[in-house]
């Protein structure tokens, strides 16, 4: 009895065939990278720059709320405005980063008011995206509970939203929003204290940041 051997011409192909079968996974993304970092990296990089709220809250908790792969360093310094930062720029630039975290304008409204906001805030966003590869995330903060400055916050907010729109490679947090739409019986400050917000406040921050990032 004669037995047919297929020839080479058919062998290659069906055996490339069984290969890639058994080779092919899925790849489909879960929300913990459907993020504002992309991609699949080990290691994601973000640094906190801030002033008494992001050093006071230990970076709003973000090391305990993500997941192991990401890297928080938080810089953040009390008292520190925009014009701060740009002044310690250099300092920025020494440490690498995925995503910038940018938590600033309380001080700014207490120090400055409303004047030169938008220009500093655009020097540093622009110095932060031409030393690294990097995105920029920017907070339009809480108004706190001190009338002096409340609106000044506002307007600062309202320009960190209007910076939002004609950048493609940053994004905002809006946690003025958040706070504001606030409805639980406990407040978000002490009493003692108008300007830096007690836990609850803190966690409210935190969450917000956690879900911009992991993109939920």
């Amino acid at each position: 009895m004669k037995v047919r051997v297929l020839s080479k011409t058919y062998l290659i192909p069906i055996f490339s065939l069984v290969l890639l079968m058994g080779c092919y996974h899925s790849d489909k993304p879960t929300n913990q990278y459907l993020s504002l970092l992309g991609g699949i990296s080990l290691e994601r990089r973000i640094t906190i720059v801030g002033d008494s709220l992001g050093q006071w809250s230990d970076g709003f908790g973000l090391r305990t709320k993500l997941p192991s792969e990401f890297k928080i360093t938080d810089i953040s310094v009390a008292g520190y405005t925009t014009e701060d930062w740009l002044q310690n720029k250099n300092r920025m630039n020494e440490i690498p980063t995925d995503l910038w975290i940018i938590e600033l304008g309380t001080n700014d409204a207490m120090v400055y008011g409303a004047s030169g906001f938008e220009s500093k805030t655009r020097e540093l966003v622009s110095f932060l995206e031409s030393s690294q590869v990097s995105r920029v995330l920017l907070t339009a903060i809480p108004l706190t509970n001190m009338t002096s400055i409340r609106e000044t916050i506002r307007t600062n907010n309202q320009t960190i939203r209007n910076l939002k729109e004609n950048k493609t490679n940053i994004d905002f947090v809006d946690i003025e929003s958040i706070f504001e739409s606030y409805s639980g019986s406990l407040p978000l400050y002490p009493i003692s204290d108008p300007i830096h917000p007690n836990q609850i406040g803190y966690e409210l921050m935190g969450e917000a940041y956690r879900k911009k990032i992991l993109g939920i």
